[in-house]
């Protein structure tokens, strides 16, 4: 499906799933669709499964826009506070906007079904909103929960009902979202992006789609050979990217230590509920304690309003501001974007809402150094160059992520690889078959009847003509 003909049936008022490789234009159709969709006066809720996705489209994360929170079970007390608390965000909506769906579990899709459902009063999946999801299953899949709290979840009445639903519907609460209840439900048209804009010689998208497919060939391994044992040319900052933290805050630590020079350094502050204040630290990527010295490669970590950069910029530290004009010690760091401009840095807020209420916010300066940073908290960017040693990958998906981060294959160095970089989902394989004959579908569908077979009322006939399998 081309761009135009996703947006056609987005504004027709469709919910709808947009997917797609790399490079397909994802991320440029969400944002097109949500600047339209204001334009013509209606009240877009934009969200992401998680923090760090969030921040990439200027949204909050689904867990606190729904009122959710860190809950994994849906209980009377916590929807009678959501109720009370969500009304005039969740009942002044028309659209929900969900980013980056592959990290998100069924069972939290289902319990912001259950409450759009019930603070909008209306049966209707999702209270009757438009529902736009973005997102690729071939990236990082939903994290499980961890053993700390899960007998004293298991044991909670609503969660073994919730389970028991789960187990007579034959879905798995822990997979995709397209494993929810609701799914079927909700019918979303699948808009399966094949359109390519990435400038690149077509070595490195042909290795992204057979990792896809599941056939990776003899030649996607000699691509990828070639660039063994390469690195960046003097000067040029490239982000090294690491499968856990420990590898890349190593990195980066030493880094800075050989820059012989006093370091800069800047505290965060805060304000609000402790608990909610670690839950934002956690996601903003900012270091609570951010040394930085000139010459340190650095990563912007917001928008600019300015459009002078954007999340997941590389540039340099050039210098910083006089002390006498800024109240950080040695002033505001000054840096140098790749894309030619260069900027003063100042604090940004990290903030979490409930409607119009703050309840928690961190201050920093929006960077990080730069010299490395985690596959997982790479998704979502783009990357003019990274260094990457994929022999450490455990994940599924995990390889395909650090990869896909560049544009062309001349931006990838690559310091070692094996099979398990390979590795994605054997869900994401059999799911895409499907999601592309769905999209296939709603292209013909489109050049047949038009824009006005995708508004709600339409598909609504066609689901009772035809069945649940129309789309999906």
């Amino acid at each position: 499906m081309q761009q135009s003909e996703a947006l056609t049936i987005l504004d027709a008022g469709a919910n709808a799933f947009i997917t797609g490789a790399p490079g397909a234009g994802k991320t440029y159709v969400l944002n097109e669709f949500i600047a339209r969709a204001r334009k013509r006066g209606a009240t877009v809720a934009v969200t992401a499964s998680t923090g760090i996705a969030a921040t990439h489209i200027d949204g909050q994360t689904i867990h606190s826009w729904s009122g959710v929170g860190i809950s994994k079970v849906m209980t009377a007390n916590l929807l009678k506070r959501i109720r009370s608390r969500r009304k005039r965000q969740i009942g002044g909506a028309d659209v929900l906007v969900i980013d980056e769906v592959s990290m998100m579990h069924a069972w939290l899709f289902d319990m912001v079904d259950q409450v759009c459902r019930a603070v909008r009063r209306s049966p209707e999946p999702f209270g009757g909103l438009q529902v736009v999801l973005s997102g690729d299953f071939f990236q990082l899949p939903p994290v499980s929960r961890s053993g700390r709290d899960n007998d004293l979840i298991a044991a909670n009445p609503e969660f073994q009902a919730s389970r028991a639903a789960y187990a007579e519907a034959g879905k798995d609460p822990e997979g995709f979202v397209t494993e929810s209840l609701v799914w079927p439900e909700l019918e979303p048209v699948v808009c399966y992006l094949t359109e390519q804009h990435r400038q690149d010689d077509g070595q490195l998208l042909t290795v992204l789609t057979d990792i896809r497919e599941g056939a990776v060939s003899q030649e996607d391994h000699e691509v990828l050979a070639g660039r063994l044992g390469t690195g960046p040319e003097p000067g040029q900052v490239a982000v090294h990217l690491f499968p856990v933290n420990r590898q890349a805050d190593s990195l980066n630590d030493l880094r800075l230590s050989q820059i012989v020079e006093e370091p800069h350094e800047y505290m965060a502050t805060q304000t609000g509920d402790p608990k909610l204040v670690e839950r934002l630290k956690k996601n903003m990527l900012a270091p609570e304690c951010l040394q930085l010295k000139t010459g340190a490669a650095v990563m912007a970590l917001r928008n600019d309003q300015d459009h002078q950069y954007v999340n997941g910029s590389i540039g340099k530290v050039k210098g910083f501001t006089p002390r006498a004009t800024s109240k950080a010690k040695g002033g505001w760091p000054i840096v140098a974007f790749e894309n030619g401009n260069t900027v003063t840095m100042k604090p940004a807020a990290w903030e979490m809402m409930d409607g119009d209420t703050l309840l928690a916010a961190v201050n920093q300066v929006p960077l990080r150094c730069a010299w490395a940073i985690t596959i997982h908290k790479s998704q979502g960017m783009t990357l003019d160059a990274a260094v990457m040693d994929l022999r450490r990958t455990f994940a599924p998906g995990m390889g395909y992520v650090a990869l896909s981060r560049v544009e062309a294959l001349d931006g990838l160095y690559l310091q070692g690889i094996n099979e398990h970089a390979f590795l994605v989902s054997p869900e994401a394989v059999i799911l895409d078959s499907r999601l592309r004959a769905n999209s296939q579908a709603a292209c013909a569908r489109l050049a047949d009847e038009g824009s006005d077979s995708f508004t709600k009322q339409a598909i609504g006939q066609a689901e009772d003509e035809f069945g649940q399998d129309v789309l999906f």
